[in-house]
């Protein structure tokens, strides 16, 4: 597609689609249907309708931060697509981008308050009226009313048809209040959002698409936007009876794109346009034997100053940063795309408002587990052990539930793992008592040449719970690192993991405890080393 850069004014471009074709920008105004979020990123699609005859097509107030050459056209058969070109301009120049779309409702408002105000200044003009009318007191003599008095009773009569005339009139002032204020809080919203809109600076951009149309149809414009972009969050919830975790999927979205989206059809993808899309080749690895430098020449080289690539790199960094978009990219290399069509039309503005979005959940059988690390903390918790769901779970925010409690938050992460382990809190009817640790250090070897270190940990566990419940305890083994260190183990009983999740030195033992039952697990370290050496550790 040839794009032509066209600098002619605005309003030049409208007038010759008006005398070419009968039909004005506005009234070939295109809108938004469809839009799909990524990860910092969105892709647009634009719909015009065009009718048989028409040569143009002008598309004002379209933001500027999407790039023209990846700027896809499409239309129905029947019409016939040309040229594009385009011209930026600052927004207070464009008055049909200071319009809003709801200019006619707020007129629409604004005309039912002034016919309300009108009602209560008559309101108000007839109380004065009735008020002029009134005797000061009814006991007081009768005003004369030509040649003759009011009677007594003509007094008393008129007294009661100023008092109902009156309260009528004071009873419709109320009811033109409340009205007043119910339009008034229709009305508020549209204006400020009016104001934003009025508000907004910078530069907008219009294209001119030259067709030929010989039937009616629809112009479709998709293009790439920077600033929109949503992060997923989740909810567990645990059924500790039934065994199940309901895991439900949110979305959090937000947009400042430079345009709003009324009614749109919105996509969101875990995948990323910008991310790589091939990975780096292998380069040769190569050894050769580095060229001796004369003395003189080394010590200049040695002496040269280097800092400034390291300060011109560190300030290449900041530029970088601070264009980073406000919602963290996440790029899923290696996996398939996820995508989730939000049901209904959306409304979002471009003002960087948040909204939520449900995303469906599931039902996963879960195995519930009761996880104690005595050696760091003597509290035990409750775990439930899941299968990892299909697709792409990108990190996000958790929120974990027990029923109908909400026991914290925490960080969803699914890693490459089969099985993820959810966490559910404190488990308060598990009790886990440690014993001191017993240490001894003493000489060893045939002529005392080494150091022995004798280390003895024992720990109590009690199911206070009316059921049986699956217990793992965890124990972290010292690990040599070095040829002179020398570990023996005894762990009592049998772990039934040496090497938990593939982590060396971390043992589990697993087993089912009944109800009211206990168990005690005990640990014997010896670490031997040469006896003038020191040894250090690292937890």
């Amino acid at each position: 597609m040839n794009l032509r850069f066209n600098t002619a004014p605005l309003w030049l471009l409208g007038l010759g689609v008006l005398l070419q074709n009968n039909v004005s920008a506005a009234e070939a105004g295109s809108r938004i249907t469809r839009v799909t979020v990524y990860p910092g990123s969105a892709l647009v699609e634009r719909t015009a309708r065009v009718t048989p005859g028409m040569k143009e097509l002008v598309l004002p107030c379209l933001p500027v931060n999407f790039d023209l050459q990846q700027l896809r056209v499409e239309a129905d058969a029947g019409i016939r697509l040309g040229p594009v070109s385009a011209v930026t301009q600052p927004r207070e120049q464009v008055p049909a981008c200071n319009s809003s779309v709801h200019d006619a409702r707020i007129r629409e408002l604004e005309d039912q308050l002034a016919a309300i105000a009108a009602e209560q200044g008559g309101q108000e003009l007839a109380l004065d009226y009735l008020k002029a009318l009134a005797p000061e007191s009814a006991a007081s003599s009768p005003r004369p009313t030509g040649a003759q008095g009011a009677t007594g009773a003509q007094l008393v009569a008129t007294v009661e048809t100023l008092k109902r005339l009156g309260q009528d009139s004071l009873q419709q002032q109320h009811r033109l209040a409340r009205q007043r204020e119910a339009l008034e809080l229709q009305l508020n919203p549209l204006l400020a959002e009016r104001d934003r809109l009025r508000s907004a600076r910078g530069n907008v951009r219009s294209l001119t698409l030259n067709l030929s149309a010989a039937r009616d149809g629809e112009v479709r414009l998709r293009y790439e936007v920077a600033g929109p972009s949503w992060s997923p969050a989740y909810r567990a919830t645990l059924d500790a009876s039934a065994r199940t975790v309901q895991l439900e999927r949110l979305a959090l979205v937000g947009q400042a794109s430079g345009e709003d989206w009324q009614g749109v059809s919105l996509r969101l993808s875990t995948g990323s346009p910008r991310a790589a899309v091939a990975g780096a080749e292998p380069r040769p690895w190569e050894f050769s034997i580095r060229p001796q430098i004369p003395e003189p020449v080394a010590m200049a080289y040695a002496a040269a100053p280097a800092p400034m690539v390291a300060m011109k790199s560190r300030a290449l960094a900041g530029e970088v940063d601070a264009a980073e978009p406000e919602f963290v990219v996440q790029v899923m290399q290696g996996q398939f795309s996820t995508e989730f069509e939000v049901p209904g039309q959306v409304t979002l503005a471009a003002n960087n408002q948040r909204v939520s979005f449900p995303l469906g959940s599931q039902t996963l059988d879960a195995r519930l587990l009761v996880r104690t690390v005595p050696a760091s903390d003597s509290a035990a918790y409750l775990l439930a052990d899941l299968a990892r769901p299909e697709g792409v779970w990108p990190d996000g925010p958790l929120q974990l539930f027990r029923g109908a409690q909400l026991v914290g938050n925490s960080i969803w992460r699914s890693g490459e793992r089969a099985q993820i382990a959810l966490p559910f809190g404190r488990d308060e009817l598990v009790r886990v008592q440690v014993q001191p640790v017993q240490q001894m250090n003493a000489s060893a070897g045939f002529i005392g040449n080494k150091t022995e270190r004798q280390i003895g940990r024992a720990y109590l566990v009690e199911n206070r719970h009316s059921t049986p419940i699956e217990l793992q305890l965890l124990e972290a083994t010292p690990v040599s690192t070095d040829e002179r260190i020398s570990v023996s183990k005894k762990l009592n009983p049998a772990p039934t993991l040496e090497a938990w999740q593939e982590q060396p030195g971390v043992a589990a033992w697993e087993r089912t405890l009944g109800a009211g039952a206990s168990a005690r697990f005990s640990a014997e370290y010896t670490i031997t080393y040469p006896k003038d050496s020191s040894i250090s550790e690292r937890r």
